[in-house]
């Protein structure tokens, strides 16, 4: 059976729901995945088990709410689990798994992304942190949003240098694994790389601030929290 997941956003959704696709794969299925466009090359490129589309080149219903066949595929409706589930918004995340008698805990075991060290290497010399990483440097995210259209207001002044994340070419969120990796402290909104940052071995300080005015506090992803984070809200 052809599975298609309608799941088109964002890029941490789709990363927290790789375990899930790859029970389906296990399970003798050809996993597709039709997202956001920006999102198609780095995440085939992350994880080349499933094929990933640009959303726009399968004509689905993507509003409806149930499982069905359509062109050949049997569509899931990941994206509509809330209502599916009739639970709160807060419990989005869990209800991705529970709605397929899954346990969200388990959310990691699938979701470890190929790492490409060239672009890793290469996107770290770019933005000059192997020059402060001696002295130490901070990283700070602020934008969130699947354009990156949102900001977070955050000021830090430790004394480290400050490296921004922004979108820069042909790199991904992925490849900024090396940077994190490196950094003495991460500032962070809550927003997709908070599943990367639950993946990597880290030990520095992590301070996450909340998605403001969108969100207030933590409540939709705190229980997915592993790590010792620095709550700014």
């Amino acid at each position: 059976m052809n599975i298609f997941i309608n799941q088109p956003w964002g890029l941490g959704d789709i990363i927290y729901c790789q375990t899930l696709a790859n029970d389906w794969i296990a399970e003798g299925h050809k996993v597709t995945w039709g997202i956001f466009p920006q999102f198609v090359e780095q995440c085939n490129r992350a994880y080349p088990n499933v094929a990933f589309v640009d959303w726009r080149s399968v004509k689905i219903d993507y509003d409806r709410m149930d499982e069905h066949d359509s062109f050949g595929y049997r569509v899931v409706p990941l994206r509509h689990n809330v209502e599916i589930m009739n639970v709160p918004y807060s419990e989005c995340m869990r209800s991705k798994y529970t709605m397929f008698n899954h346990d969200f805990n388990r959310w990691k075991e699938g979701a470890m992304w190929v790492r490409d060290e060239r672009k890793e290497r290469d996107l770290y010399l770019l933005t000059d942190a192997f020059i402060h990483k001696g002295k130490g440097y901070n990283l700070i995210n602020e934008t969130f949003g699947s354009q990156s259209q949102l900001k977070a207001n955050m000021y830090v002044n430790n004394g480290c240098h400050n490296i921004y994340m922004s979108t820069i070419g042909k790199y991904s969120l992925f490849d900024w694994a090396l940077i994190i990796e490196n950094a003495s402290e991460i500032h962070t909104v809550s927003s997709s790389i908070l599943y990367i940052l639950e993946m990597l071995d880290l030990k520095q300080p992590i301070h996450l601030y909340d998605r403001k005015p969108i969100e207030k506090g933590f409540a939709n992803v705190d229980y997915l929290f592993t790590k010792p984070y620095i709550l700014h809200s």
